[in-house]
């Protein structure tokens, strides 16, 4: 009778392993939105309707103590309107070939 430790250790299976013996290949999948100008609108759109939403609660708010919650809606916002002027002036310079798609 064969003793259980005779046994050939078993091959893992995890997918770290099997990438280190090169069983799993990554496919290369390209970005969707390469300019990010639509992300960043959500962004803008989501921050406007929190501080919509902040406002109807002030009250609640201020009594609570939680009325800096108003200036996180406010620089979230204004922080979301300068990464677009970044997105479109990088969208702009990928257009007319100054610079790689895949700089950044």
């Amino acid at each position: 009778m064969a003793d259980e430790n005779d046994e050939a250790p078993k091959k893992r299976s995890d997918p770290t392993s099997q990438l280190a013996r090169g069983e799993l290949v990554h496919a290369e999948v390209k970005p969707l939105d390469l300019s990010g100008i639509p992300s960043v609108i959500v962004g803008i759109v989501a921050w406007a309707v929190a501080f919509v939403v902040v406002m109807i609660f002030r009250d609640d708010l201020k009594r609570d103590g939680n009325e800096w919650w108003i200036w996180v809606t406010v620089a979230g916002f204004g922080l979301g309107w300068i990464g677009l002027f970044y997105c479109r002036r990088r969208w702009a310079a990928i257009q007319a070939g100054h610079r790689p798609a895949t700089e950044d």
